[in-house]
This record gives structure tokens, sequence and C-alpha cells, in this order.
């Protein structure tokens, strides 16, 4: 391509494709996008995300996933990203080729032990409160690594967790320094250096080289991707997402 790389950033889920239960009624999955740990078609591309894929997929000198997805998860996603890189764990990890990129890990090494005390203990509190305080709800924490780092504190519940506990899990993160992710179901409390803004800033200006004439696309659909998604030039949303819905507050 002349006059500069065309590079995207992309998050993945509910942006590049979505799992077929959450398909809307009028959509249809066309082309198969990721698989569930058995192998199992998990989730698709409409006939619009596949359009747009092929677009992208076909001018991009570079594609860079920026997912929650674990490495392995991401290992299941059936679409091909040019260049081998890739922020996976919420921004945690900068990886190349399936494995932490060498200047990466190097930031990282200073910092993972303390990480995995944190971790810790924040689980140990958790654990001390949570299932006793909603005995209804089938509660699961878990204590996730991801390529021999410590990534996230997973809060998984059978139904719908209360403010209270929402409440409560952003209070242990608070006084275990950790940042706290959080929906409907789930949450997850996360090592400051989980960070997909500066896993991006890093891996633009520090292992690509951005180039004053290299044009940079972001893609995302949740509120928590607008960070990252500032390090492009341009923009796109789905209009079916968080951040769509909040910009039409504001226009309203």
């Amino acid at each position: 391509m002349s006059g500069g790389r065309l590079i995207l950033l992309t998050d993945l889920d509910d942006t590049l494709f979505t799992s077929e239960r959450s398909l809307p009624d009028t959509a249809t999955g066309v082309n198969l996008a990721a698989v569930d740990g058995q192998g199992r078609p998990l989730s698709f591309q409409t006939h619009q995300q596949h359009t747009l894929w092929r677009l992208l997929a076909e001018s991009a000198d570079l594609i860079v996933p920026v997912t929650g997805r674990t490495s392995y998860a991401l290992e299941r996603v059936a679409l091909p990203f040019r260049g081998g890189y890739a922020v996976v764990s919420h921004g945690a990890l900068v990886t190349q080729n399936g494995r932490v990129h060498p200047a990466w890990r190097a930031r990282l090494a200073p910092r993972l032990d303390e990480a995995r005390s944190v971790l810790a203990r924040a689980h140990a509190a958790l654990q001390a409160t949570l299932p006793s305080a909603y005995p209804a709800l089938d509660v699961s924490l878990r204590l996730l690594e991801d390529l021999e780092v410590p990534v996230y504190l997973s809060i998984k519940a059978s139904g719908t967790l209360p403010d209270e506990a929402h409440d409560l899990c952003a209070r242990i993160a608070r006084e275990h320094g950790l940042n706290l992710h959080a929906n409907r179901r789930n949450a997850a409390l996360r090592p400051p250096y989980t960070c997909k803004a500066e896993a991006c800033r890093f891996l633009l200006d520090e292992v690509v080289q951005r180039q004053p004439e290299d044009t940079v696309i972001t893609l995302g659909d949740s509120l928590s991707d607008l960070r990252f998604m500032t390090r492009g030039d341009m923009a796109l949303i789905p209009t079916q997402s968080q951040i769509w819905n909040q910009l039409k507050d504001i226009a309203q």
C-alpha cells in the first residue's frame, strides 16, 4: 500500500463477530468466526460483519486483535490476523506469534510476584464474604494466568449480581489496588498493568514504529474500548453497541 501502512486495531466479540445466542432475530450468521473450548461452533459473522471484515482484511497491512480473550481463547478464532501481533487478556499481554513480546515481558517482570500476591489476597477476601452474603447465587471465583502472567481474578455468578455485590467487589478492588470490570453476571479484578490503551500505545510506538503517513483505524463496541480506540486516526463502531447507544443519548 503506497503512502504508508493501514493498521487495524480491533476488538473481536460483538464487533467483528457475535455469539450465536446473541445474534439479533433479524440477523443470520454466515461465517463461522470462533469455536468454544470443545471445538463446537460458538460465534458467527453476520452478512454485514463479514462484508466489513473482507473489505478491511483485503486492504490492511497489519490487523491487531485487541481483546479480553486470553491468548488461548484467541487461538479458537478462525479469522486470519495479518502481522502476528495481538493484545490479549484485556491488555495485560502484547503477543507476537502467540508468545509474549520480549520487551513487554521485560516491562512486566518486576511486577508479577506482587500481582500474584495481591490477586490471591483479593481472592481470599471475596471467598470469605461473597458466597455467604449471597447463598442463592452460585458464585465461582477463579485466578487466571495467561502465558505465565497473572491477568485477573474472575467472578462469575449463576444469576444477576446484586448492586451490593458489585459494591463489595469494587471495595475489595480499591483496597487491593486492582481495577474492576463488571457486568450483570460477571466481574473481573485486574492488575494495574492490564490496560488495552497502554498495550496499543506500546505496540504502535515501540514495536511497529508508527509513522506519520500510517493510517490507524480502531474498532470497538463497548465503552471500555474507547481508551484504546483513541490511539487511532479514525474509529468504526457498530450501531448496535454500548458506545453507539451512549452517543445516541448524548445526541438527544
